[in-house]
Parts: structure tokens; sequence; C-alpha cells
């Protein structure tokens, strides 16, 4: 019995200690501290989606590919909601929606265009670069949201972890089905242009685009047949106008896809 009541004994004063940690751990004085870098970090993807939004478009102006292309503008789409669910996370921890330059996704947006410009115009070869850059700017997007998504759930906001984690599993997708394209049908298509040193003629690729098109929208029309928006008529922004000055940086009042100026969110000028 009595070493019974001795392991008993240890056993709480292991529970004991563990708890003390805890709450040293998260006493008021560490908790605010957590949420203010939280909140910093908050900002900085609330700036980094809006200029995605701007990049997204000129992209998906020097694609080539229709997978590509509509691609694109389905994660044009679902940027738009990220950036309103980032607004409904600030208003859930009590801040303004606000946004600070973010040299990360500036360098990557950069670099991605810099590649870009360097390729043939309509080539499968900048569908390879286009990918690639937005396959950079999803990765950091998912560090991001999944690393904000764990901060939440520490500082016991489960409902703002929920919204990041459903904006984490969107850019998961995104970057599954850049991957997909790359593998199933643009990277081949770049190498034989390569290879021959013409670039091979749309209706040779349509019946391998709308295969890969088809399969990704059967996947995606799963949960809702009405999630994903029609195609976008053909009418396009001029290719090649691309991020080339500070002055592009922070200017969030570019044209949306009907042609409207689009505003800040929430009214607010990042500039």
């Amino acid at each position: 019995m009595d070493s019974i009541n001795k392991l008993s004994e240890n056993q709480y004063a292991r529970h004991s200690i563990g708890t003390k940690g805890n709450t040293a751990r998260f006493n008021q004085k560490y908790e605010d501290k957590l949420k203010t870098f939280f909140v910093e970090e908050l900002k900085d993807i609330y700036f980094a989606e809006n200029e995605l939004l701007k990049a997204l478009e000129k992209m998906e102006a020097a694609a080539t590919s229709l997978g590509l292309k509509e691609s694109l503008q389905l994660h044009y789409t679902e940027t738009e909601e990220q950036v309103k669910r980032l607004e409904e996370v600030f208003q859930l921890v009590g801040e303004e929606p606000s946004g600070e330059k973010c040299e990360g996704i500036m360098g990557i947006i950069k670099e991605g265009i810099s590649t870009i410009e360097e390729t043939e115009e309509d080539s499968m070869v900048r569908d390879c670069a286009i990918i690639i850059a937005n396959q950079k700017a999803e990765h950091y997007e998912i560090a991001t949201y999944g690393s904000l998504a764990e901060l939440a759930r520490t500082l016991g906001l489960d409902d703002v972890a929920e919204i990041l984690n459903q904006t984490l599993e969107e850019e998961k997708s995104a970057d599954v089905t850049l991957t997909e394209l790359a593998v199933e049908s643009i990277n081949e298509d770049a190498k034989e242009e390569g290879e021959t040193g013409n670039k091979k003629p749309e209706s040779e690729n349509q019946d391998n685009r709308e295969q890969i098109n088809a399969s990704r929208k059967a996947k995606e029309h799963e949960d809702s047949d009405s999630y994903y928006p029609a195609p976008e008529s053909e009418e396009q922004s001029e290719e090649g106008e691309f991020l080339d000055s500070e002055d592009d940086i922070g200017d969030y009042r570019g044209k949306n896809r009907e042609g409207i100026d689009r505003e800040p969110a929430s009214g607010i000028d990042y500039r």
C-alpha cells in the first residue's frame, strides 16, 4: 500500500510541475506578447494576399495554356475570399484590418516576374516559369497559414484557427493543381518546344488540356456544383505589364476582372 501511495504522490508531483510550467508559459504577460506577434504576422499575410491578387492577374494574361489560365482564374477568386477571411480574423482578435509591407512575398513576386519576362511569349516554357513562380508563392502561404493556425490554437482562438485552416487547405489544393498541370502536360510540351525549336500548335495541345481540365473540375465539383466560376471572356489584360517599379508596390487600386476600380479591402490604403 505504501508503494502505491508513493507512486500516486510522484504522479501528482509530476502533474503539478507540468501545470505550473504551463501557467508560467501562458500567463498574461507572455500571452500578450504572443498575440502581438500573431497580429503582426496577420498584417504581413494581408499585405501579401493583396499583392498576389495583382500578380495573379498579370501572370494569367501571360499564360499560354488554357488549363493554367483557368487555374490562375480560380485561385484569383479564392484569394479574394481569403482576403475577406483575414478581415474577419482581424475583427475576431479586436484589430482593424491593415497590411504591413512583406519583403518575403515581394521578393518572390519580383523573382517570378523577372523569370517570366526572360522567357519567350506564348511559349510553354513561359508557362513552366509561371507555374514555378506561383508554387513558390503557394509554399510561402502554406508555411504562413499553417503557423498562424497553430499560434491561434495556442492562444485559445479556435474559431480563428478554423478560418485560417480553411485557407491553408485551399493553398495546398492550388499547389497540387499546379503540379498536376506541370507533370501531365506543360513540362512535356515545353521539352518538345526545345527539341523541335517550334512552338507546339494549339490544336495538338487541346485534347490533353481538355482531359486535364475535365479531371480537375470533376474533383473540384465533388462538394459543390456551383462553387467554381465559369471561364472568363477571352479579353485579357495586356501581356508583359508586370510589376516594373516601386510605385506598383502596395497600390491595391487596380481593376478587377469586370474592369471596375478595385478599392483596398475595407477601404484601407496600405501605402
